[in-house]
């Protein structure tokens, strides 16, 4: 369970490091910029601006012809006629740098009216930032300046602009802040920035980040889009100068109190751009100006989602999500997967609301890498976890258990479990005797023989093969799968046993092969089962007192002349299924409780006992404990087939000459193993 752990926060710092590299990458950023796009309201342009459009109706030779031909007395009229209807601020979106006929005009105009902001841009030539701004002609009347440029992301789209910027020691504000300032008159603050924050006015702060160009630090305004292209409402330059008052939807166009920005439309002076709100048609530069304008009119900033909740979020999602991911089954789990991305997307819909872009993507993405990394790793692990329980179990339990062990391996408890078994031991009688008569390679080819029919049967009754010993063999029922009839597929494993040696001892008489016979011995209980040995060299085994005595009873069986005998345990587990004979009452060396021991035999058909187990060994038997020895040893004596019973004669016979103590118990104390 800690080393699953331990592999789940291994991959969870996997995934945690791959989406940080392509966060910081920017990788995937056009996904969540492209879906970014569809938040932005749409058609809520605002009544209060508009634009005066030097578009191809102002460009036409009868109108007033090229715009490089233009004597800035126009600019000079309309700004004129503007404020003579009542206009609150104006914005021109030309740069004028070169001197051209009509700047003392335009000059004398600006000096007379101080609602306008005139356009600067500053540009990279060579490396270097160039400038440009009004010619010195028209920055006699200290006309004020903003920067009319924009940031364009690596997709195309404009979705910020500089706030402010530097020329040589002029600070310079944005050209649609200036405009905002002059609408409001709002008082100018010191240019600086404070924690994500540019201080426009008293009271009012725009969240910016901050990017370097170059050597400068440029702090970013997020622009908030309110509609398509050509939603403010548009009226024709060359109407305005024409004395025209109807915009170009045929609707009457009012200037009192409004903010009216002078800037080019015309497709052949190419100051287009791609918005997210332009769904694939560019957006005119002035109309950029106008939504960040009502952007800074209206407070309403847009910030994107912090650094820090993002990766708040991305580290609970991938903590929750491996937990999650780690235990349930994939069709419980993809829906939970799904879901969570369904609803991240409406997370971001929901706190948009709050004028704060969350980040959907990236999210997204740690959900679907924590999914697929999941059960990747698990798959993983279940392949390494089948080919240690095959290498760890398949020669020592039949291919049935192996297969439901690597079904439920949450059933399979290593590393030391204590639990009831049946365990079975079994020997070759006189095997060194008849070892010695064997070549090398004879016997090796013998004792595989002779191992690989034993083991058969005790894997077909689901028997835990835990080693061989020279031609010994231990086994162990109840583990590691659990089995509720044990004892009695102990039982059945020892008697098949037997019954595969009668069929062997024929083969090996025509081969030569002295006749050998087995002892097992089985007993029932508690011990401790699981991967014993070092680190690196371990086997699956049991180990106490009860696997001891199943040796012991497997030695004893010498002494009765028995092949199988059982503790007491087992045979209380198993009594229904097969005849015992009760064959004495024990106690083994180094032990002090007594042990009732039993030899198993196959149930006849009738139900009767076998002619070694019948009724006249048990009465025997009982007046050997009645401490009858005379009468008893009669009765074990007319048993002359029976080996056990046989024991039994001469121990009477020796109990008649010295008799037990009085507090005998008819225990029987062997001082060997």
């Amino acid at each position: 369970m800690l080393k699953k752990i331990l592999k789940f926060a291994g991959l969870g710092v996997a995934i945690l490091a791959i989406v940080s590299g392509l966060y910081w990458r920017g990788i995937f950023m056009g996904i969540q910029r492209g879906l970014q796009n569809q938040f932005y309201d749409h058609d809520r342009a605002s009544s209060q601006m508009v634009v005066m459009a030097i578009d191809e109706k102002s460009l036409k030779p009868e109108a007033l012809g090229p715009l490089g031909s233009w004597n800035r007395s126009n600019y000079a009229d309309a700004i004129r006629i503007l404020n003579e209807a009542g206009a609150k601020a104006i914005g021109l979106d030309i740069t004028l740098p070169d001197e051209r006929e009509g700047d003392d005009v335009l000059a004398e105009t600006l000096s007379a009216n101080k609602n306008v902001v005139l356009a600067a841009r500053y540009y990279f030539e060579n490396g270097r930032r160039e400038f440009e701004s009004p010619n010195e002609v028209i920055q006699t009347s200290e006309p004020t300046l903003g920067w009319i440029n924009v940031k364009q992301d690596e997709d195309g789209f404009v979705r910020e602009l500089p706030v402010f910027s530097k020329k040589g020691e002029e600070v310079i504000e944005a050209f649609a802040l200036a405009v905002s300032r002059i609408a409001e008159q709002a008082e100018p603050v010191e240019f600086w920035i404070n924690q994500g924050e540019y201080p426009f006015a008293p009271g009012v702060r725009i969240p910016v980040k901050v990017e370097r160009d170059g050597e400068e630090e440029v702090p970013l305004m997020q622009i908030n889009y309110f509609g398509a292209p050509n939603t403010f409402q548009q009226i024709s330059f060359a109407d305005v100068l024409a004395g025209h008052g109807v915009d170009k939807r045929g609707n009457p166009v009012d200037f009192k109190d409004k903010i009216i920005l002078i800037g080019p439309t015309a497709i052949d002076l190419q100051d287009h751009y791609l918005a997210p709100t332009s769904a694939g048609v560019k957006m005119a530069g002035v109309e950029i100006h106008a939504n960040a304008i009502q952007t800074v009119l209206e407070r309403a900033f847009l910030r994107n989602q912090s650094a820090r909740s993002l990766w708040i979020m991305l580290i609970g999602l991938l903590a929750i999500n491996l937990a999650i991911f780690a235990w349930l089954k994939v069709r419980y789990a993809l829906p939970i997967a799904l879901v969570e991305m369904a609803g991240l997307v409406v997370a971001g819909i929901v706190v948009y609301e709050l004028r704060i872009f969350m980040n959907v993507v990236y999210p997204i993405l740690t959900v679907l890498l924590s999914f697929v990394g999941a059960f990747l790793l698990r798959f993983i692990l279940e392949q390494k976890e089948r080919k240690f329980i095959e290498g760890a179990f398949g020669h020592y339990v039949n291919s049935s258990v192996v297969k439901q062990i690597i079904a439920h391996p949450e059933m399979l408890e290593l590393g030391g479990a204590k639990r009831q078994i049946t365990v079975f031991f079994s020997d070759i009688a006189g095997f060194t005797t008849v070892s010695e008569k064997m070549k090398p390679e004879e016997l090796v080819k013998f004792l595989n023989e002779y191992l690989q029919e034993m083991t058969e049967i005790i894997l077909a009754h689901q028997g835990t093969l835990d080693k061989y010993e020279g031609d010994a063999i231990m086994a162990f029922w109840n583990a590691p799968l659990a089995q509720h009839d044990h004892a009695k597929q102990a039982c059945l494993a020892a008697l098949q046993n037997q019954a595969k040696l009668k069929e062997l001892r024929k083969k090996w008489a025509k081969e030569g092969h002295a006749e050998l016979h087995v002892r097992v011995g089985l007993n029932t209980g508690d011990a401790v089962v699981g991967n014993m040995g070092s680190r690196d060299r371990f086997d699956y085994t049991a180990i106490g007192d009860n696997v001891n005595l199943a040796s012991r009873l497997e030695g004893i069986n010498k002494q009765y002349g028995t092949e199988i005998m059982v503790s007491e345990s087992t045979y209380e587990a198993a009594k229904d299924d097969f005849e015992f004979r009760e064959l004495d009452l024990i106690r083994v060396k180094g032990k002090e409780k007594p042990v009732r021991i039993y030899e198993l035999n196959q149930k006849t058909e009738n139900g009767k006992q076998s002619a070694s187990g019948g009724a006249e060994y048990a009465k025997a038997l009982q007046l050997y404990r009645e401490r009858k020895f005379e009468e008893a040893r009669q009765k074990f004596a007319s048993l002359k087939d029976d080996p056990t019973a046989q024991v039994f004669t001469k121990r009477c016979e020796e109990f008649i000459k010295n008799p037990p103590p009085q507090d005998w118990g008819g225990v029987w104390t062997f001082q060997e193993k």
